[in-house]
């Protein structure tokens, strides 16, 4: 039997490439994933061993806030350096900086996009222990000069010789170029800029004067790595707060920050290749149940010369084990290619990941063929087991029949799915933990989707009534065609569910929250032009920048707006940092207790629900340590709602102290005097001059913030794209079947009369109607978690639902086209079938 069954999978190509062609899409963005994940990993490690190996030892400052994407820290006093070198065992001792500053190119724009990488300004010296190394030119004396990574350089075009225009947190610079180099072994890591200044020059314009962010130590071979840290920091004076880590510490350090930020993408990706393989599932559940009903007369044949029930169901577990092995072979082949897809991807949009190869571990080849086989044989189970109970006198026919049962018991099961899911999501909505919410999304899909079946007849049947009507007799053949087996419409159409319903949810909370910053943004800020600069809590607009602003002739007012990480209480949120003085009627909090303008030095606002969760109110005191390690209390002045961030402190909390202090956005007013033309004018002077931000209107600068989350929205929809396409599959396999079932029948019309054109049409219309049954009903489930996960998270500041009806317009019309490419190789197939031998099938 074993040899039987591999014979008969191997003898239908046809049939074994389109049932993996699912898996093999599933489980090629799973490898891919894993290939890609695996590959920058090594990567890194390479790249910061390779920089580090001459680093010995590194001391840093002990204060620090975790932003959970790494620790900020304070910086360290230069005199430290001195002590340094004096430690018996240390050859070499250099101060380090990575700090914000801006390269701005010939033709006055900045270099680096504000969602690429960051923009550094660094240390360039002759020690033995810095990290870059000159290729040309020489290294940078003095404030005048300066040294760029070599990408940076063939940006910008630069060349030795050439000005160059730097803005950093001391404002904006010309230097003198003299050198070109790069970091290691590449020109620049991970895509970023890399502005390099001597040691006095980089504190003073990136930092403050005497400071810098770290030292690099290079032992004498002396002492071993630990032996030399542990001298270094019984040398230390613990005023200055300092720590000695070894060489290989902070590059294991370094590295795994750099995993940790680029593992959220790797986890996304992962994420969205397991829903395309549970959209797979769907269309291999539904492959095996037309495998199931095409093979009737071979297994009753087999039944009638002997064979049992579990030989004929263990022959098609066979073919779902080998479909899965040889899907998820060719999908870990094809995920090759789509790993070196998403480098490519990273590069184009600036964060370089200088590769040398791929990383293919062996545990990702296992993990592939597994989960692709397993998915596979689970998949087939139950089609399997029906495939076994085939009686043989009843199963002895030409036509494959695909039996349609009753639905009572399908019905009670979708019912308490559906059931459970709604209590899931009530407690969540009240206040429960965040896991209910995803099981009770998951609960209403599988109770919607166990109940398809049940609602599948009526709604063909209703969607097809203007497809009768529009095409007549061969539209209402369609109709009941797509109605005739509800549990084969249902499954053929879950895919397109799921997918629509994924994609509706996440365009309506997008939505949602593009209504959300709308209103925000417009309710506190009240001016008539904005600078901005994406950040992301690294650089941004100079403080320096926004006083030059407050001083134009054509501006009434200009008030800053920034954010920056702190410890509050036990949280290390980003908190808001204003300007009390000038933001009265820029940028206003909507204040519950207490008054803006009247935030001192020593004073926080807190947001409403936060006071009252940390039992907080006006007037007690909260501990807030900064970057710098100051450690200070703090009194609560009043409580807001509706803006961004928890905590909001004046800009006067940073004066005269090392953290470095920018403006995320800056808010400024006219005087009633001066056109907005003329303002536009006197501002861009300044800002584009400096290559800082983005000047736009008040209405330009809140279309633009809120558009911000259709970048988000975009990569949502490439994502599953992938879907979509094995749900395309889903409903090619089933047309195919389909047309396999009625051959007798599509023999007799073509007998009377029906034209090919006619049996094009009426197989088209089929799919359109079975793909329109899945969009529907995924825009309505869509419709629903969006609200849900907007009212969940509302605490979250998401306060109001919107409904996007355009997108879901343009959902529907989607699903139509899809019903009609799906269409094209199944019309092809019904018309060729040869009338006479299909007469005689019956």
């Amino acid at each position: 039997m074993f040899r039987l069954s591999l014979k008969m999978t191997l003898a239908r190509k046809g049939r074994l490439l389109l049932t993996s062609l699912a898996i093999i899409l599933g489980t090629s963005f799973l490898a891919g994933t894993s290939i890609f994940s695996a590959t920058v990993n090594s990567t890194f490690d390479r790249l910061f061993t390779d920089v580090f190996r001459d680093v010995d030892a590194y001391v840093r400052s002990t204060s620090s806030v975790d932003t959970g994407f790494g620790e900020q820290r304070a910086p360290s006093p230069i005199s430290a350096l001195e002590t340094i070198l004096g430690v018996k065992g240390v050859s070499a001792a250099v101060g380090d900086m990575q700090s914000y500053a801006r390269v701005i190119g010939k033709d006055g724009k900045p270099l680096g996009e504000d969602q690429g990488p960051p923009t550094f300004g660094s240390i360039a010296s002759s020690s033995a222990a810095g990290l870059w190394n000159v290729e040309t030119g020489r290294l940078p004396i003095g404030p005048k000069e300066l040294m760029l990574d070599r990408a940076t350089a063939e940006a910008g075009k630069f060349v030795i010789g050439d000005t160059v225009r730097v803005n950093a947190l001391s404002g904006t610079r010309e230097f003198s170029l003299v050198g070109i180099a790069n970091y290691g072994d590449v020109s620049s890591p991970g895509g970023a800029t890399f502005a390099l200044f001597d040691q006095p020059t980089a504190s003073e314009f990136l930092l403050k004067p005497g400071f810098v962010d770290a030292f690099l130590i290079q032992g004498d071979g002396t002492l071993s790595d630990e032996a030399l840290a542990k001298a270094i920091n019984s040398a230390l004076a613990p005023s200055d707060k300092l720590e000695t880590l070894t060489g290989a510490q902070i590059t294991e350090e370094t590295t795994s920050q750099i995993k940790t930020v680029l593992g959220f993408f790797t986890t996304f990706l992962t994420a969205f290749s397991f829903i395309a393989l549970g959209i797979g599932c769907f269309v291999i559940y539904n492959v095996f149940s037309i495998t199931a009903a095409q093979r009737q007369r071979e297994s009753a044949l087999l039944r009638a010369i002997g064979a049992s029930r579990r030989q004929v169901t263990n022959s098609l577990i066979v073919e779902a084990i080998v479909v899965g092995l040889i899907g998820s072979t060719l999908g870990f082949i094809l995920g090759i290619g789509l790993s070196q897809a998403l480098s490519a991807l990273l590069n184009a949009i600036g964060l370089e990941i200088p590769t040398t190869g791929l990383t293919i571990n062996t545990n990702a080849i296992f993990s592939t063929v597994l989960i692709g086989t397993v998915i596979t044989t689970l998949s087939a189970i139950l089609p399997a087991l029906r495939s076994g109970r085939v009686p043989p006198l009843a199963a002895i026919r030409e036509t494959a029949l695909d039996v349609v049962t009753g639905l009572t018991r399908r019905v009670i099961i979708g019912l308490v799915f559906m059931i459970l899911g709604v209590v899931a999501l009530v407690a969540s909505i009240n206040g429960a933990e965040v896991i209910f919410l995803g099981l009770g999304v998951l609960a209403v899909f599988a109770g919607v989707l166990v109940l398809g079946p049940a609602i599948s007849k009526p709604v063909a049947m209703l969607l097809g009534k203007p497809v009768a009507k529009l095409r007549g007799v061969t539209g209402a053949m369609s109709q009941q065609n797509a109605a005739r087996n509800p549990k084969r419409t249902a499954r053929t159409a879950a895919p397109v569910l799921i997918g629509v319903a994924l994609v509706t949810s996440f365009t309506a909370l997008a939505a949602s929250i593009k209504g959300e910053i709308r209103e925000s943004i417009g309710s506190s800020f009240r001016g008539d032009f904005a600078l901005s600069v994406n950040s992301r809590g690294f650089g941004g607009i100079p403080t320096s920048v926004t006083d030059k602003v407050d001083q134009l002739p054509e501006v009434q007012t200009a008030t800053g707006v920034g954010f920056i990480a702190a410890k509050v209480g036990d949280e290390s949120p980003f908190i808001l940092v204003f300007n009390p003085k000038t933001a009265e009627g820029l940028y206003n909090l909507e204040m519950i207790e207490g008054r803006q303008s009247d935030l001192g030095k020593d004073e926080i606002f807190l947001e409403q629900d936060k006071s009252i969760e940390k039992n907080l109110p006006v007037g007690s005191k909260v501990q807030v340590t900064l970057i710098d390690g100051r450690s200070i209390q703090l009194k609560v002045a009043g409580t807001y709602k509706n803006a961004y961030g928890n905590y909001a402190v004046s800009r006067e909390l940073f004066e005269g102290v090392a953290t470095p202090l920018f403006d995320s956005f800056v808010y400024i007013s006219t005087n009633t005097n001066v056109s907005d033309e003329n303002a536009r004018k006197a501002i861009s002077a300044i800002s584009a001059d400096l290559g800082v931000g983005t000047l736009e209107s008040r209405d330009e600068y809140i279309d633009s913030q809120a558009a911000q989350i259709d970048q988000f929205l975009a990569l949502i929809y490439g994502l599953l794209f992938l879907s979509v396409i094995i749900a395309i599959v889903g409903i090619i396999i089933t047309l195919l079947l389909s047309v396999f079932e009625r051959r007798h029948e599509i023999g007799l019309l073509r007998a009377v009369g029906m034209t090919r054109s006619q049996v094009r049409t009426m197989v088209r219309w089929e799919s359109v109607i079975t793909s329109l049954f899945g969009a529907v009903t995924g825009v309505l489930l869509g419709i629903v978690t969006g609200v849900v996960i907007v009212v969940s998270l509302n605490e979250s500041g998401i306060s109001a639902f919107t409904l996007p009806i355009t997108s879901t317009i343009f959902i529907l019309i989607g699903s139509f086209i899809i019903g009609v490419i799906a269409a094209v190789f199944p019309a092809w197939r019904a018309t060729r079938t040869e009338i006479i031998s299909a007469i005689a099938s019956a």
